[in-house]
């Protein structure tokens, strides 16, 4: 009864996130409170890097990184201009470690370092990750919400069945509404700490802008 319960929770989150997809404008701008990611830079004091077991933290430079054993690598990408997006490639390498599991873990892209109080708007905004699709996800991919930089702080959902629904090659809007985050009813929007996108599958998409707009007028939550 519980998997049945977790693949229809995975099912229904995968129709909500679909139904949001647009090619509607969005205004990504310089403020750090509603804009994280604004033309494949980090805006004000947030900072992108990536990671994974072997390394946690490892910041871009000059939009570029890649992880321990390269499984995970960052290059600057075009939307419209050169370098106003970001290149993300996974390439599903796994390390094993002495009871066969994966010492990498999940391989991850963060925007952190920084805070933002945004529990004025969690009731009526959406984080819009505007993605193209390379190459879908082959394996479970998570969005991340941390708060208060506490691990105890989460708020996360599967992405990659509806990133896998997504036409390839083609820039689109995704809104996913906050109160996705926050199942428990526990998550501080106060003190948004990080946001991050992580698999220990393949996947290869571009990231121009992560940022709040208002939830579509159909969208009703998560």
């Amino acid at each position: 009864m519980q998997n049945t319960k977790k693949s229809y929770t995975r099912h229904t989150l995968a129709l909500v996130l679909t139904g949001l997809f647009t090619a509607q404008a969005f205004s990504f701008g310089t403020d750090p409170v509603s804009s994280y990611l604004t033309q494949g830079k980090a805006v004000g004091n947030w900072t992108a890097s990536i990671g994974n077991g072997l390394n946690y933290y490892i910041p871009l430079e000059d939009q570029q990184a890649a992880t321990a054993r390269g499984n995970l690598s960052v290059r600057p990408a075009q939307q419209n201009t050169k370098g106003d997006a970001l290149n993300l490639k996974w390439k599903g390498r796994k390390v094993k470690n002495e009871w066969g599991g994966n010492a990498l873990y999940d391989s991850t892209f963060s925007l952190g370092r920084s805070n933002a109080d945004i529990s004025s708007v969690k009731e009526i905004a959406a984080l819009v990750l505007n993605i193209k699709v390379l190459r879908a996800p082959n394996a479970l991919t998570k969005l991340t919400m941390q708060c208060n930089n506490s691990n105890k702080c989460i708020g996360e959902l599967p992405i990659n069945m509806a990133l896998g629904k997504l036409q390839k090659d083609q820039w689109l809007n995704v809104p996913i509404p906050l109160s996705c985050f926050d199942k428990s009813g526990q998550f501080d929007f106060s003190n948004v700490t990080s946001i991050s996108i992580g698999t220990q599958g393949k996947m290869e998409i571009e990231l121009a802008n992560i940022g709040l707009a208002p939830l579509p007028e159909d969208a009703s939550g998560c």
